[in-house]
């Protein structure tokens, strides 16, 4: 009885194995990499640079490598739209030579507070896998804003016109009299 167990649990690491070489074998040989994880954090309308790099770890050049940016919020545990935060979702390179390292940048504008995991991606022709940078997170601080809603002006300017008007007939009348 035990004998058809580790039959079956032998034929299922096997067939494991050969599934993990498959995919490494499809995949590019591209390393990426976020360079600037600690100054990610910031503040609601900040405007920050996300910055990274990309090399061809291969001996071969890579031809028509484009790298994308992926951004999920944590706390709704869905992927955010990048137009909203004003980022060109793809940088397309092209040719990598063999070694090769080239640098990376996005602009971001920090829309909502929140924490954030941030991915970079890219893909090359040719190849079925795409490779991925490790997840980087990051918190996006919320706004301290003294006049929420520019309910500020209205409060403080009706009740300073209301007594300039008071003053400008009291005035009036006296200097009628």
């Amino acid at each position: 009885m035990k004998k058809p167990c580790i039959i079956y649990f032998s034929a299922i690491a096997i067939v494991a194995v050969f599934a993990i070489r498959a995919q490494a074998s499809g995949a590019p040989p591209l390393s990426l990499q976020i360079l600037s994880s600690k100054t990610l954090s910031g503040i609601a309308g900040d405007f920050v640079t996300v910055e990274g790099q990309i090399t061809n770890t291969g001996s071969k050049p890579l031809g028509d490598v484009t790298t994308y940016l992926s951004l999920m919020d944590n706390q709704n545990k869905l992927p955010v739209d990048l137009e909203d935060w004003s980022v060109e979702k793809g940088l397309y390179i092209g040719t990598i030579d063999a070694g090769q390292t080239l640098p990376l940048n996005w602009k971001i504008h920090f829309v909502k507070a929140g924490t954030y995991s941030l991915i970079i991606i890219a893909e090359a022709a040719g190849n079925d896998l795409p490779q991925a940078s490790a997840i980087t997170q990051f918190n996006v601080s919320p706004k301290r804003n003294l006049n929420p809603g520019q309910v500020l002006p209205v409060a403080l300017g009706t009740p300073i016109l209301l007594i300039f008007i008071l003053f400008l007939l009291a005035y009036r009348r006296k200097a009628e009299e």
